[in-house]
């Protein structure tokens, strides 16, 4: 595998020219779809000839002048050595609106002989009409592909469907999490399922408090957008306000709130591997500042968007400074008590009193935990339920916390039309699957996983939990989505 993953490395990105947002017709996905079983039966055959025939033709025009046939084809070979004859299951198309242009991918499922776990093999489709393969960007392992019912994710039928998807894949994949939809304040779905440790003594229940992993980052551009409301702050402050030692000064006078909101500053991660030996050490947000001075510049502000935790961990001491209050007390005083998110907090690992999920990995002896620091930060890990996750999508609603002008100004764009860039407003991840927005924020780490989102054109939310690094997670993820908005 890990040739495959260096022969991906070396292929050219290729960006396609933006196109009006307008959803594939159901002959186009027909005709974009069938390229999966003929790639799938062009590797099989391990022919030359038929490998050539096939990337003629379902690879776009601009990827073979760009790449050439021939690099293609060592692709392919590569492919076959490295898996074998695979078992073809089915092809499928997910679209991510960007505003005035859709992003479109094909996933392909097929699986190698001899193994249970499927390969999504992950195809970038071009832009324009006849809509052909650019590139073979990914390979994902995923438990078995499914088809999905196509009633609404209310419907009695497709809910009953995702009872039983769901005790699958705790039966062949050992998941553990809880999930939760509802629509308005009524619940359609929730269910725990699993352990809250790795030896497998405490089950998960309604009052497991999971990791949140980067969701804090919501909780943070709130504080910093209630700030702004009440005039002690402006998303146009330099950082050189709050931190007149920053190592760049002329950096940090161009630099600003705004920047640190939507990922464009420009400053460098600080979450390094040398960081994580020293992670014990961290008892407050001030402790984060050297290393965030040490991971230095990555870009001018604003000129691209590049994901960075150091963003949040200086809205955090910015909060600080504006309020004169402690981090965690603010947000707990003025975010989670408001919406009586009663079992959200930033707790202590070691903290006996609630019962936490402990993160926990995978390796050939069973479920060990993974490794992390003591507590979470302004940047993520801290700790919630759905339950606690409703309230709060209920609170942004109702205008709670922060009024319904300001909570749009947070949601609208502020990365669109720059490079590569995830649609992000301050603290929130903006979706369109199926032509159906949503904003959120999700979070990752080792025995961490986490999706929040909220469908407004819809009044629904979507929580979904689980304290293992599990493939089976991702799909259920993905599948909920697309049962709630309805793309395939």
């Amino acid at each position: 595998m890990n040739r495959l993953l260096l022969l991906f490395g070396m292929m050219v990105l290729l960006v396609s020219k933006n196109i009006l947002a307008q959803s594939l017709s159901q002959a186009e996905r027909a005709s974009i779809e069938q390229y999966g079983e003929q790639y799938v039966r062009a590797l099989n055959s391990g022919s030359a000839e038929s490998y050539a025939k096939s990337i003629n033709s379902i690879f776009a025009v601009s990827t073979l002048e760009k790449i050439g046939l021939a690099r293609i084809q060592k692709q392919m070979e590569r492919i076959k050595l490295d898996f074998g004859a695979l078992e073809y299951h089915h092809s499928e198309i997910t679209e991510f609106n960007m505003g005035d242009a859709i992003s479109r991918v094909l996933h392909v499922y097929a699986k190698p002989s001899g193994v249970t776990m499927w390969r999504d093999l992950q195809f970038r489709i071009e832009a324009n009409p006849p809509h052909k393969l650019t590139e073979l960007a990914f390979i994902a392992e995923v438990a078995e592909p499914v088809y999905l019912p196509n009633s609404a994710i209310t419907d009695p039928n497709t809910l009953s469907w995702l009872n039983g998807y769901i005790d699958k894949l705790i039966a062949e994949n050992d998941l553990s999490g809880s999930v939760l939809i509802a629509e308005g304040e009524r619940l359609v779905f929730e269910r725990v399922y699993g352990f809250a440790d790795a030896k497998r003594a405490m089950r998960i229940t309604d009052n497991t408090r999971f990791n949140l992993g980067s969701g804090n980052k919501m909780f943070t551009a709130l504080a910093i957008a209630q700030l702004v409301a009440a005039g002690k702050l402006n998303y146009s402050d330099p950082l050189i306000k709050f931190f007149p030692d920053f190592p760049k000064r002329k950096f940090a006078g161009k630099a600003t709130i705004h920047h640190l909101l939507s990922h464009t500053s420009g400053v460098g991660e600080f979450w390094t591997d040398e960081y994580q030996k020293h992670w014990h050490e961290i008892k407050s947000l001030h402790d984060y500042l050297p290393w965030i001075y040490k991971a230095g510049i990555t870009f001018e502000p604003g000129k691209e968007f590049h994901y960075s935790n150091s963003n949040f961990l200086l809205a955090g001491l910015i909060i600080e400074q504006a309020s004169g209050m402690d981090y965690y007390d603010y947000v707990r005083q003025n975010i989670y008590q408001p919406l009586d998110m009663t079992a959200t907090d930033s707790y202590f690992r070691n903290d006996g009193q609630v019962v936490l999920a402990a993160p926990l990995k995978r390796e050939e002896k069973g479920w060990v935990i993974a490794n992390q620091g003591l507590r979470g930060s302004s940047a993520g890990g801290g700790y919630s339920t759905t339950r606690d996750m409703l309230k709060f999508a209920r609170g942004l609603v109702a205008g709670k916390i922060l009024s319904k002008e300001n909570l749009s100004t947070m949601l609208a764009s502020k990365t669109r039309g720059l490079a590569e860039a995830t649609d992000y407003g301050y603290g929130f991840i903006l979706s369109n699957e199926g032509n159906v927005p949503s904003y959120g924020h999700g979070g990752i780490a080792a025995g961490v996983n986490f999706e929040f989102r909220h469908f407004p054109q819809l009044d629904l939310t979507f929580v979904i939990f689980c304290n293992q690094n599990n493939g089976a997670y991702d799909d259920l993820r993905k599948n909920i989505i697309k049962l709630i908005t309805g793309a395939r």
